[in-house]
């Protein structure tokens, strides 16, 4: 069935798209009543389950954006305990995103090995470990999050959980983060004031990216439809070539010990200060890209015509880094001091897509055994392949400190955090050689915390790039609230942040919690 188009020239949700949705609102609505968390303890067994139904919309201010249709959300969160030694923990998610309009659906499962899961309903494993207490001992097991690091929303040594990139601006980093398979050892001695946390992932688990065409992808990784043909001293003005861009999943590497990643963390608090210092080792779970493809010179006999196309693959690329942190917090009255820095050595950072036509100023012709040549009876076809290199390893100084002060029940905080690549050499990378990012945000609770509202301002004199966020939510009941949430960005759209300068959104939502 073909897409019901809006006047502004998107497509419109059909009526089975909205059909999900409403029907998770009206269950909603019919057991809200006596739905409650579930309690069990029997014995050395104790076990609980919450959960929350939401209901979201969206309204794009630019009508030139991809349409998103309205969301639906399930969450469950198991507990059990086991005794005092062993206990479970974890969160189920399902439902519909609105976001994916051209969602290929094989399958419900989102899958660990997928950067585009294209999947409009979905089941998510988000959490699932088991934690075993022995002595000193804390051990998990299973799908977890980590967070390292003191700062929010921009940290320099928190670099253990992909993320899910289809909502890069979700006020909460945690939902941004995709739970890994992995164990983790937290020991503490007590003839020792250090806190050692290890924690080895048996495999790499990529980032997830929206679908080409949906709302939230990365307008830098769009090529342009064609781009002129670079002046070879032919005699004869070539044609513009032709763009066909393939996204397609990356090449993940086998799951052996030797493509485990490794991370660890020591911790120790001195005076009033929390201080650690961190290091990890593995896959980068920053998004690059790289791309492959092919040249066809398309040439017709009579009439004389001539068609250049470059078929680009566009794959996502995995690279090894290593990662330096040191983090500190600490607490004077009602001031909260933190800091965080990291030393990212070979992390590799892309050019935009629009950058092509200049590297094919570069263009070298392949030698001849590259080339193919087939003859059909009115012409000839030549392609050979063409590979340019759009992502550049570099070596990164990141480091940031904040500010937080509690005022009675609001919440201030101010972030200044500066990223310089050590190591550029000119090239038109998405990000600069030096950019300082300033944030700003107030976590207010007005009428008997009863009406939440944050607020954040995200600045990057660098990028020219700025971000507003207002987010209010009242709660009606202990179980039933309601929230909205202004996103306002703007900024040079060749930037990393920049690019989304056209996504300015009002959302909507329903949430019901037991």
């Amino acid at each position: 069935m073909s897409s019901i188009k809006h006047p502004l020239g998107r497509p419109r949700p059909r009526p089975r798209q909205l059909l999900i949705p409403l029907l998770l609102l009206t269950a909603s609505l019919l057991l809200g009543a006596p739905l409650q968390a579930l309690e069990y303890e029997h014995g050395f067994f104790a076990a609980s389950l919450n959960g929350a139904i939401e209901v979201r919309g969206v309204i794009p201010f630019n009508g030139e954006t991809p349409y998103e249709n309205p969301s639906a959300y399930v969450s469950l969160e198991p507990r059990a305990d086991f005794g005092e030694h062993v206990s479970f923990y974890g969160v189920f998610q399902g439902g519909y995103e609105g976001s994916q309009i051209s969602a290929k659906n094989d399958g419900v499962l989102i899958r660990f090995d997928e950067v585009y899961p294209s999947k409009d309903r979905f089941v998510e494993i988000a959490e699932a470990y088991l934690s075993f207490y022995v002595s000193e001992l804390d051990l998990r097991v299973g799908i977890q999050k980590f967070a390292w690091g003191t700062l929010d929303q921009f940290n320099p040594t928190d670099n253990l959980n992909p993320w899910d990139l289809r909502h890069p601006f979700t006020t909460d980093s945690l939902e941004r983060k995709i739970g890994i398979p992995a164990v983790r050892a937290l020991f503490g001695s007590s003839f020792s004031s250090v806190l050692v946390e290890a924690i080895w992932m048996p495999f790499y688990v990529p980032y997830r990216m929206p679908d080409p065409g949906d709302r939230w992808y990365p307008p830098l990784f769009e090529a342009v439809t064609s781009y002129p043909t670079p002046d070879f001293g032919l005699p004869i003005d070539l044609p513009p070539i032709n763009i066909i861009q393939v996204n397609t999943e990356p090449d993940l590497p086998p799951r052996t010990f030797e493509n485990s990643d490794f991370g660890i963390r020591l911790s120790r608090t001195i005076g009033t200060a929390d201080i650690s210092v961190s290091y990890f080792y593995g896959f980068d779970r920053q998004p690059v890209f790289g791309v492959d493809g092919t040249i066809v010179a398309d040439l017709e006999f009579l009439p004389p015509e001539l068609d250049l196309t470059y078929v680009m693959n566009l794959r996502p690329q995995l690279h090894r880094v290593q990662i330096f942190g040191l983090d500190m917090a600490m607490s004077r009255g009602a001031f909260t001091i933190r800091a965080e820095g990291a030393f990212i050595k070979d992390r590799y950072i892309n050019v935009g897509l629009e950058a092509i036509s200049g590297l094919a100023d570069d263009f070298e012709f392949p030698d001849l055994s590259e080339i193919d040549i087939s003859v059909r009876p009115n012409g000839l076809a030549v392609s050979f392949p063409y590979s340019p290199q759009i992502a550049f390893p570099k070596n990164l100084l990141s480091i940031g400190g904040g500010v937080d002060y509690q005022w009675g029940a609001h919440l201030f905080t101010l972030q200044l955090l500066g990223n310089s690549i050590l190591n550029y050499e000119g090239e038109p990378l998405i990000y600069k050689e030096f950019e300082l990012i300033m944030i700003l945000g107030v976590n207010s609770r007005f009428l008997e915390d009863t009406l939440l509202v944050q607020a954040g301002l995200v600045l990057n004199p660098m990028s020219d790039f700025w971000m507003v966020s207002l987010e209010p939510r009242y709660l009606i009941t202990d179980a039933w609230s309601v929230g909205t949430r202004l996103l306002l960005l703007d900024g040079d759209q060749q930037t990393y942040l920049g690019q989304y300068a056209r996504n300015d959104e009002i959302s909507f939502s329903v949430r019901f919690s037991f």
